[in-house]
């Protein structure tokens, strides 16, 4: 699904693949707002835009390697 978003016309973010999306998204959950009301409001993520400060960049990268290898 990442990968469908990035290479979508839509799709505004700054990253040019899945692992890419899904490191912005917990880094800077703002880059990108999927459409719908379930994840965001007032164009702000419901996600934490911390997770940068209270992760370490190993928790990020890991996070990112799990998430990628979700199909």
């Amino acid at each position: 699904r990442a990968a469908a978003l990035v290479d979508s016309a839509s799709y505004t973010g700054s990253a040019t693949d899945a692992e890419g999306y899904i490191r912005e998204s917990i880094i800077n959950p703002h880059a990108y707002l999927v459409p719908g009301a379930i994840y965001s409001s007032d164009g702000r993520s419901f996600m934490p835009d911390n997770n940068d400060e209270i992760l370490s960049a190993e928790q990020i990268d890991q996070l990112v390697a799990y998430l990628s290898s979700l199909r």
